[in-house]
């Protein structure tokens, strides 16, 4: 997990265009297998994916290497196969990343200007909304509103390793998996959120963050193992 995306800035809307064609291959490929777009155990054949993307196999070969440095996929029976998560995996992935949010929560409201500030609290209808329909739209939109609320914390270090932590998250996947009760949680848990953060509530803004991220562990355990 040592792989970072080289903006830093967060939001996969905001990339910085990739220097090189195998970083590009590594960032499609990375995000189509965080996002669930690959399936776990689904083949990845090279020849298959240079043709699909346009380019030869040589940065194909260089990016599965950088996957599986990642963890992302592993070498079955002579080819490469999306890597499934076990249970423990997944929650030792989201142990770690409740002490991130929780710490990156805690800076961004003690650090944040201003600026900052109104623009969390402009995520707070699309990220509040407890209606099933907003959910879809909510797991495109969870990255950005997570980072930019890393971005206020003012430590880019802890930005970086929140996205190389970030290797299984709330997509719409895992979306369509929560009852209306459930939405209705996590859609409060946001709002806390985000109003600890504009009000400078350093401790219940960490506190938020960790609880919500450790609910969402709880949803993913029981509902996917």
């Amino acid at each position: 997990m040592t792989q970072q995306h080289p903006d830093a800035s967060g939001g996969s809307g905001n990339r910085v265009p990739p220097r090189r064609r195998s970083d590009e291959v590594y960032w499609t490929l990375r995000q189509e297998i965080v996002d669930g777009v690959l399936r776990p155990n689904a083949p990845l054949v090279e020849d298959e994916i240079a043709a699909r993307l346009g380019v030869s196999r040589t940065p194909v070969r260089e990016s599965m290497q950088r996957l599986m440095a990642d963890g992302l996929i592993r070498s079955q029976r002579r080819r490469w196969v999306v890597h499934e998560y076990s249970r423990q995996e997944v929650a030792h992935l989201y142990e770690v990343r409740a002490g991130l949010e929780a710490q990156a929560a805690r800076l961004a409201a003690l650090r944040a200007g201003p600026e900052e500030r109104e623009s969390i609290a402009g995520w707070r209808d699309r990220m509040t909304s407890p209606t099933v329909d907003s959910l879809c739209d909510r797991a495109s939109s969870n990255d950005a509103f997570h980072d930019a609320i890393t971005a206020a914390s003012g430590n880019p270090l802890l930005l970086e390793m929140i996205h190389a932590n970030r290797l299984f998250h709330f997509n719409k996947r895992i979306a369509a998996l929560y009852s209306a009760e459930e939405i209705a949680v996590s859609s409060r848990q946001h709002g806390d959120l985000i109003t600890a953060v504009c009000e400078g509530d350093a401790n219940r803004a960490g506190d938020t963050a960790r609880e919500h991220t450790e609910y969402s562990l709880g949803i993913i355990l029981q509902k996917l193992f």
